[in-house]
């Protein structure tokens, strides 16, 4: 029986934040030929693109924390509310916070260039750097703070939050938004699937999976079915490739 295969990216079959190891691909490649892969990062899918062979480009993709999401060709794109922007934006000018706010393509970002996110950042020179107030929708933001105040701030919001107090940054994505509400949407969670994950904001993700996977030790994902190394990702691959991604086989 096909079976869907959701795929986290980065820190899961992607360790550089550039590109996915040979061993993975060629793992994947072996898995796709018989099973339904999905990408599902936190990067939109603008810049997601540079990081998949360019085989994997017409897979199923969501991107954004599931605020973006594109299968067979159709883009389709969940947006923060307007009052909601409204709320952010004065958060973002009160407390002078630098920030990545992505729109449908476009984006705005007034962070460190010597950040990690800014590595990731429209690799593939696809789409343009503008002021916020160019964005016509936010679909998802960045803002780059450990303030416990703005946290909290953002907190009452009602926003989809994922804090990230390793890198400084807090994602933020439209209330009520997440990768599993974006398989939902998709049909994927019908029959069920299997998932691969690495931190907190795969949670619901791989709580809901049939069979689940965590990459490293993330203590949000203890609960996970199997635990992997990056080192050990591509066997793992290989093995549900091997026994037809059957759970429990």
């Amino acid at each position: 029986m096909r079976q869907t295969v959701v795929f986290d990216v980065d820190g899961t079959i992607c360790f550089d934040g550039r590109s996915i190891p040979a061993a993975i691909a060629e793992a994947l490649r072996d898995l796709g030929t018989q099973h339904r892969l999905v990408f599902a990062s936190a990067r939109p899918i603008r810049d997601l693109l540079p990081v998949l062979p360019p085989e994997f480009h017409d897979e199923t993709l969501v991107g954004g924390n599931g605020a973006f999401s594109r299968d067979r060709g159709d883009l389709r794109v969940l947006g923060i509310a307007h009052e909601d922007r409204l709320v952010l934006d004065d958060i973002i000018d009160r407390y002078g916070l630098k920030v990545l706010i992505d729109g449908d393509w476009d984006y705005c970002y007034t962070g460190d260039e010597a950040h990690g996110i800014f590595r990731q950042l429209d690799a593939g020179r696809l789409a343009s750097n503008v002021p916020r107030e160019r964005i016509a929708q936010y679909s998802k933001a960045v803002v780059f703070t450990t303030d416990p105040e703005v946290l909290r701030r953002l907190e009452e919001t009602g926003l989809s939050l994922n804090v990230h107090p390793d890198e400084g940054i807090v994602d933020i994505a439209p209330s009520g938004i997440t990768k599993y509400h974006a398989l939902d949407r998709l049909g994927l969670t019908d029959h069920g699937y299997l998932a691969f994950g690495n931190d907190a904001n795969d949670e619901r993700m791989l709580r809901h999976a049939k069979v689940s996977y965590r990459v490293g030790t993330h203590p949000a994902l203890a609960f996970a079915d199997h635990h992997l190394t990056p080192d050990t990702v591509h066997q793992a691959i290989r093995d549900l490739a091997r026994t037809g991604a059957r759970p429990g086989a």
